[in-house]
């Protein structure tokens, strides 16, 4: 029997949405042409976020990227949030891409990030869970608790 680890996720085969992979790759950034051509570091970006999230909540709408592009920001955002600096955003996040995105597919990306952080665990609090089904339920349950 394979361990976790061993195996090859087909979807994602270069597991894309560890915190490493995240910091070291920036093609998840948002459309440059919102800031009227300037270039734009990762850090700008979150910082901009973290400081006013209303004004960015455009960037983590699935309605306006992939999947892929949403989550890297999401968790690039939660990565450098710190409570209760930042309760806004990472509510907004919560109600907004992670709980859009909630799924056995997302826990399993969020697998990467366990123990979580205050941070992760103030957004993922914030997603309406009683949707979901069951099995996604007390998987995110029990990830919460480990945390």
């Amino acid at each position: 029997m394979k361990l976790r680890s061993q195996i090859v996720d087909e979807r994602d085969p270069a597991n894309i949405f560890t915190p490493a992979a995240i910091a070291s790759e920036t093609a998840w950034l948002p459309d440059q042409a919102v800031f009227e051509g300037a270039p734009i570091s990762a850090e700008i970006f979150v910082h901009a976020y973290l400081d006013d999230p209303d004004a960015w909540h455009w960037s983590t709408d699935l309605r306006n990227d992939p999947r892929e592009a949403i989550l890297k920001r999401t968790l690039a955002i939660i990565a450098q949030a710190r409570l209760p600096d930042h309760e806004r955003a990472l509510g907004q996040l919560g109600v907004g891409p992670l709980e859009d995105l909630m799924s056995a597919a997302l826990l399993d990306d969020l697998d990467d990030w366990m123990p979580f952080s205050d941070a992760m665990r103030y957004a993922l609090n914030c997603v309406r869970m009683n949707v979901e089904p069951g099995a996604v339920q007390c998987r995110l349950e029990s990830m919460l608790s480990k945390s």
